[in-house]
């Protein structure tokens, strides 16, 4: 489901307009599409009869559409009411038309606007907001902030036009005077803001509604929703005749004599990814304490000196030895980032195949940050996944930077490390090098948690053994398979109590889903 900035959606209605669809046709499409949704809220079409609606008025196109809504609201039946809260053009035929089909319009700005707003509102049995849309560039000032504030004192239900008021249609910044939605009724697209905000308590309940825009007028749009159709149509093929040669296999390399949990974590997803073989190696300190703690993995011990730490150069003969048998190796989780282990990665990087994916993970990043140059030296597909303060110091700024844009910045360090990065969190973003991105729709406190990511980066390790040419539709389908998984936990457990083992537990709950749902269809065509 593709997700569009608010210049996108304009250069695609002037498609639209260049196609022959008219900007009137496409705001009478808006509006019957809302007013159809907010009757939908009543069942019966009877049970509209009479509800008492008011909508908000801007003073663009989104007011336009209110006015739209409204008109086909009051024809049903309904009792509405425009509240005007920006000047509009004195020549107004949407207006118009919706005040000749029983649309009372009154004046929100005058002196006793205020009053008798508050006074709709108390018997009012719905909102529209259509102030601003995808149009707010300013922060929201008063009179409409006095508005804005009337209807977040009263407990009527809100159903916002395209977009909550207050809402960036880009980044998903909300403002402090904004509106929050109970329903969010995006028009045409979903918008790249609320998709990327991670907060659901601005948008409530997402429609996406059909407007009418011609198929084929998208193709400038690069980011995608990850969606369950799009993650199914992902998912490697498991072909009657495979065995594990043909699901490839996965190389984990991490563990330190003080990280045990972590590279058993990634090592357990990976052995739910469908991978064929599960090789681990890790530390002797720790290789004594976890091997075998996942009986479906091969484990071996890197050399270290007395006291734990590893000896750079056996060790990274040992990896790089595994790693001629292995279709990818995932590097990081609990590795430790002391001098030896900084120099062990360096030789393990300086003489991997380069035809081999790599996942770096955690403490691998956390080296390559303070390494000159590093990507300019590694030639091999590559997946990074870091967490936003990883990726402030990949790229040499602050967390607080990432956090402001982050779509820029990882769209950033794609193009610049030639690799797909994940940056994790809530709706956790994928981008590729060549601009694509997608954004992953869940939204789980309970993976903020120690763990969740040494499990992303096993599980991304295993699909991607098995798609090694793909990494960037991989991490995407890994992104939405652990989200998938931890929702499960989340509904069983709660976010509180759930733990990243709880996840592992649930990752092959999406194969189950929708391979039987596959078979199914497979079925039904051959009847049987």
């Amino acid at each position: 489901m593709k997700l569009v900035t608010a210049s996108q959606m304009q250069a695609i209605e002037q498609s639209c307009i260049d196609a022959g669809v008219s900007l009137d046709k496409l705001m009478e499409n808006a509006g019957l599409a809302v007013a159809e949704a907010v009757r939908a809220e009543y069942g019966e079409h009877s049970q509209l009869f009479g509800k008492r609606i008011a909508i908000l008025v801007g003073s663009g196109n989104n007011g336009a559409d209110g006015f739209v809504a409204g008109r086909h609201l009051a024809e049903w039946g309904a009792k509405v009411t425009a509240v005007l809260c920006a000047a509009r053009k004195s020549s107004d035929p949407k207006r118009d038309a919706a005040i000749c089909a029983g649309v009372t319009v009154m004046d929100g700005l005058s002196d006793s606007g205020l009053d008798s707003l508050r006074q709709i509102l108390g018997t009012a049995d719905a909102l529209i907001d259509a102030i601003l849309g995808t149009g707010l560039t300013r922060p929201i000032t008063e009179p409409l902030s006095s508005l804005v504030f009337a209807v977040m004192e009263s407990a009527v239900p809100i159903f916002a036009l395209d977009l909550p008021t207050g809402l960036n249609s880009d980044t998903g910044e909300f403002d402090i005077a904004g509106l929050p939605a109970d329903h969010t009724l995006m028009l045409g697209y979903p918008k790249l803001g609320p998709a990327i905000s991670g907060d659901p308590t601005v948008t409530g309940e997402i429609s996406v509604l059909n407007i009418g825009i011609p198929q084929g007028l998208d193709s400038q749009v690069t980011s995608k929703l990850i969606t369950e159709n799009m993650a199914a149509a992902l998912m490697p093929e498991r072909p009657f005749t495979g065995h594990k040669g043909t699901f490839g296999s996965t190389l984990i390399v991490g563990g330190s004599k003080d990280y045990l949990g972590a590279v058993t974590m990634a090592t357990d997803a990976a052995t739910r990814s469908g991978v064929g073989l599960t090789f681990v190696a890790t530390s002797e300190r720790a290789y004594r304490q976890i091997a075998g703690n996942v009986p479906e993995a091969m484990y071996r011990s890197l050399p270290t000196d007395e006291n734990g730490i590893l000896t750079p150069t056996e060790a990274a003969r040992s990896v790089l030895e595994m790693s001629q048998k292995s279709s990818t190796l995932v590097i990081g989780p609990g590795l430790g980032h002391d001098p030896s282990t900084r120099e062990f990665l360096s030789i393990v990087l300086s003489q991997v195949d380069p035809a081999i994916p790599l996942v770096l993970d955690a403490d691998a990043l956390n080296i390559l940050s303070s390494s000159h140059f590093w990507w300019e030296r590694l030639d091999n597909p590559t997946v990074l996944t870091p967490h936003p303060g990883e990726m402030g110091r990949l790229m040499g700024i602050t967390t607080s930077e990432v956090l402001r844009n982050r779509v820029a910045v990882v769209r950033g360090a794609a193009e610049k490390f030639r690799a797909t990065v994940v940056l994790k969190g809530s709706a956790t973003l994928i981008a590729a090098p060549d601009g694509q991105l997608t954004v992953s729709p869940w939204v789980n406190t309970g993976l903020a948690k120690g763990g969740s990511g040494d499990v992303l980066a096993g599980l991304l390790g295993g699909l991607l053994a098995q798609q090694p040419d793909e990494p960037f539709e991989m991490a995407s389908l890994a992104v939405f398979i652990h989200g998938y998984a931890a929702n499960a936990a989340k509904r069983e457990l709660g976010e509180t109590g759930m733990r990243a083992t709880d996840v592992i537990q649930r990752l092959g709950l999406f194969y189950r889903d929708f391979n039987q749902y596959e078979t199914h269809r497979a079925c039904s065509k051959i009847e049987c």
